[in-house]
């Protein structure tokens, strides 16, 4: 059995994040919480409450894709339509 290096891994994981990153920039939400790209959010004592707040929003979003009144594979469908519309427009 050919199991994947914890390196391999490593690398797949940081790029699910970066992804994952990239999503809540175009999404608006890096605006919309104070958060400049750029900075080491870590070592910003002045995006505490910012970088707080969006993980509070991240919680909470959670909280409702974990309902009974969510149907994720819909929010799927209007997720990707919206991708395939913004680049449209772009392109």
């Amino acid at each position: 059995m050919n199991q994947e290096s914890s390196q391999e891994q490593r690398r797949k994981r940081t790029r699910s994040l970066i992804i994952i990153g990239s999503l809540a920039e175009k999404a608006g939400l890096l605006n919309t919480f104070g958060l400049p790209l750029g900075e080491d959010f870590q070592k910003a004592p002045n995006l505490k409450y910012q970088v707080g707040a969006l993980y509070k929003g991240f919680l909470i979003l959670n909280e409702i894709a974990n309902t009974n009144e969510v149907f994720l594979p819909s929010w799927g469908e209007q997720g990707l339509a919206k991708l395939r519309e913004e680049n449209e427009i772009r392109n």
